[in-house]
């Protein structure tokens, strides 16, 4: 059985699989994709009884603006971008838990619906060590302005891969807690 988000966009009831964000997003940033699809299909139904209304959700992601894929999701799925109620600022989280990320922050999320929220982090170990130096690596060329090796890209999209199918592949409540 395919996993999917079901939201409400004013009359319309929309069905979202992860294939249906990685069209919007691309093919990049597929572990941060996939961590926010997971991320909503243990949090809507904690959030909101019924079918949860696209425009009444907030995020944040603890990983601020390097986190494309998640907030791609994000936005596809609830509108956060959309209606302004997304927030990216990696000082809000650095006393939080979770994971630091290779670029800044933590895997650190908060989902809000209405008046409820909701505080979670990625556990300890999700994200491998050899992500995590290829994605300070691929930072660094493209903050100094110089190409990437080819290799070097093979080998990140190869662990952006791995890591995505990774994440697909468990359960919400194997990869989060619940603060």
């Amino acid at each position: 059985m395919v996993e999917k988000l079901v939201v409400k966009d004013f009359d319309d009831i929309i069905e979202i699989t992860y294939d249906d964000i990685l069209k919007y997003h691309g093919r990049q940033m597929l572990g941060g994709a996939a961590l926010a699809f997971k991320i909503m299909l243990m949090t809507f139904p904690k959030l909101c009884d019924g079918i949860p209304v696209r425009g009444r959700f907030s995020f944040y992601s603890g990983i601020g603006c390097n986190g494309r894929g998640i907030i791609d999701a994000a936005e596809m799925v609830m509108r956060v971008k959309t209606n302004n109620q997304i927030k990216l600022d990696l000082a809000y989280c650095e006393e939080k838990p979770g994971q630091v990320a290779p670029n800044g922050g933590r895997y650190y999320f908060e989902i809000g619906y209405d008046d409820k929220v909701i505080q979670l982090y990625l556990k300890e170990g999700i994200i491998p060590e050899e992500f995590m130096e290829y994605s300070k690596l691929a930072k660094q060329c493209k903050d100094l302005n110089i190409p990437m090796k080819e290799e070097d890209q093979e080998k990140l999209f190869s662990l952006r891969q791995a890591l995505a199918s990774s994440i697909m592949a468990s359960k919400p409540e194997d990869l989060f807690v619940i603060l």
